[in-house]
């Protein structure tokens, strides 16, 4: 890994989760979120992942049919067709 962002020539042990600068020991502020080289990095995934929970929320709850019922619904109605056309050239 690199030297850290703030610091040259000390090694960095790990790397912003929001912008992913290298951070040594000492400059590392760790949070909920993970570890982050400012609080307005912290902040910005903060944001970021409740916008995130919020649009997977709405996906979660959307009424419809699941991709594999599409899938196997799709596949049902290539067979019927295959069956179909396969007894009309008989």
């Amino acid at each position: 890994m690199a030297d850290c962002f703030y610091h040259t020539g000390r090694p960095a042990v790990t790397r912003c989760k929001q912008c992913g600068r290298p951070l040594c020991g000492d400059c590392k502020i760790v949070k909920h979120g993970g570890i982050f080289c400012s609080e307005k990095c912290a902040e910005t995934y903060g944001v970021f992942a409740e916008r995130a929970e919020e649009l997977e929320a709405r996906r979660a709850t959307k009424s419809g049919i699941p991709a594999i019922v599409k899938t196997v619904i799709f596949l049902i109605v290539l067979f019927i067709i295959y069956m179909v056309l396969k007894n009309k050239f008989r």
